[in-house]
């Protein structure tokens, strides 16, 4: 090969090197993007078309409510009651409650993969109460669980639920999951979390978000 060729070759590589970089680097950011999966000013269908409700075990009991006067920003927020048993249903153990929104779309799972956390805004009407976060990938999805997080306090500035609305963040890599197969996200009410496995409040959630 002549000293020219040698020269446009590796102009040629250089380039190609660049342009791949290049390419990376804006599907990198394009994936950083927030992710806004649901604002809770609209019905039962989130941001990403998933649909979004409570689940329970009797006696344990899940009430949500869209509300207009408890918006951190926007027009509303998501009010979710609950009140989770120690006793009675499955095993004596008060059965279960929570909320869930789907970010699959039908057979097709969501890749979380760019993204580093998951966001949520939250106040508490007293201040008292907790709850954990669920995420769900293939495997979880199938056996109809999730795993958890850490109770909410951990990733919120006050080291818990206040009257007054905080940001917390919880690191994806807190969830051992494929999250380029995420199917769900769920607030969990875990009898671990209170006094005697017995907890009843109500909490407001708003912008819950992939980051």
């Amino acid at each position: 090969m002549g000293h020219g060729s040698w020269v446009r070759a590796v102009g040629l590589a250089f380039f190609v090197f660049l342009l791949t970089t290049h390419d990376s680097r804006l599907t990198t950011a394009f994936a950083a993007e927030p992710l806004l999966i649901d604002d809770f000013e609209g019905a039962s269908i989130n941001k990403l078309g998933g649909r979004s409700s409570t689940y329970l075990k009797e006696p344990s009991r899940a009430l949500t409510l869209l509300v207009k006067d408890q918006a951190h920003q926007g027009d509303g927020s998501l009010m979710l009651k609950y009140d989770k048993r120690a006793k009675g249903g499955p095993y004596d153990a008060g059965g279960w409650c929570g909320y869930y929104t789907m970010v699959k779309s039908g057979s097709r799972y969501l890749d979380a993969s760019g993204y580093e956390s998951i966001t949520l805004w939250v106040k508490g009407a007293s201040g008292d109460e907790n709850f954990v976060v669920g995420v769900a990938d293939r495997h979880w999805d199938e056996v109809g669980d999730s795993m958890k997080s850490e109770p909410i306090g951990k990733y919120l500035p006050a080291g818990k639920i206040t009257t007054e609305w905080q940001r917390a963040v919880i690191p994806l890599e807190a969830f051992f999951l494929d999250h380029k197969q995420t199917a769900s996200i769920a607030i969990c009410f875990e009898g671990s979390l209170y006094p005697g496995g017995v907890g009843k409040g109500t909490v407001y959630l708003d912008d819950l978000k992939l980051e």
